[in-house]
């Protein structure tokens, strides 16, 4: 068989060998940086709002870039090969997402992945035989804005921080003896949506009454603390900014004032 011009002198599994095994690897290494974004409070509705959009932006680099390697050199075989190679790595992407169950109960994401799979590998296999004394360039330019996407979705994230206290009042003899703001510790703290239907992050206070939630989107929420002694629930709007702007302010939060007296506490 006569090599037609432009057309790639290594044997064909090797191509795809090499397609693969990059894609694959890039698979695994776009889910391993999705956990990195994910916060240690995050619920699994957070965790499932973050994988939508992360697996929407960052996987067309990946199956370009497989497709570009499967079609290098050869415009006949490479649209019929890449497509095939797309699938692959968008079922190993869904493998490992149904895994770590981060897959949304509906099955946009699923879908998306196949047809994305196929299409953006197909259209790196058709592109790879115009730009074959570029290709290294090209696959390289497609691994930094990947990185560099990734990057920028990282500083988009910020934390809400701060502290809850209550007033106690101590009493002896039916009279008031010290008033004095002290922190609470074990109160439930959560950040629900904006419309306050969803609950996305969820933690508790430390002995000192203080809370960290990290690894959030910026936008508006509602943050929720429950009084573990009243069960008495507390809600306030809130503005989670970008850590590298200065972050959001620290909020403070203020539950039921209790009274002391010489036995158990009441209200």
């Amino acid at each position: 068989m006569v090599a037609r011009p432009g057309d790639d002198t290594r044997p064909s599994w090797l191509v795809l060998m090499t397609a693969v095994t990059a894609g694959a690897a890039a698979v695994l290494a776009s889910v391993f940086a999705f956990n990195l974004l994910v916060g240690d409070a995050a619920t699994q509705a957070a965790q499932h709002n973050l994988v939508v959009s992360y697996m929407y932006w960052s996987q067309p680099f990946i199956y370009v870039m497989a497709g570009l390697l499967a079609g290098v050199g050869d415009g006949r075989r490479g649209p019929i090969r890449a497509p095939v190679v797309g699938l692959l790595l968008a079922s190993i992407c869904w493998l490992m997402l149904r895994k770590q169950n981060l897959l949304p109960s509906e099955g946009n994401v699923v879908a998306w992945l196949m047809t994305a799979g196929a299409l953006f590998a197909l259209g790196g296999a058709m592109v790879a035989p115009l730009i074959k004394d570029y290709l290294g360039k090209a696959v390289a330019a497609l691994v930094v804005l990947g990185i560099g996407a990734f990057v920028w979705t990282y500083l988009n994230l910020g934390t809400i921080s701060g502290i809850a206290q209550r007033e106690l009042i101590t009493r002896a003899g039916g009279e008031t003896r010290a008033m004095q703001t002290v922190p609470v510790p074990g109160a439930g703290v959560s950040l629900l949506d904006s419309e306050n239907t969803t609950v996305l992050y969820t933690t508790e206070t430390n002995n000192g009454g203080r809370y960290r939630i990290s690894g959030v989107p910026i936008g508006k929420y509602t943050l929720s603390v429950k009084d573990p002694v009243t069960q008495v629930v507390v809600t306030d709007a809130v503005q989670v900014d970008r850590s590298i702007t200065g972050g959001t302010r620290w909020e403070g939060v203020a539950l039921p004032t209790l009274t002391q007296e010489s036995g158990p506490l009441f209200e």
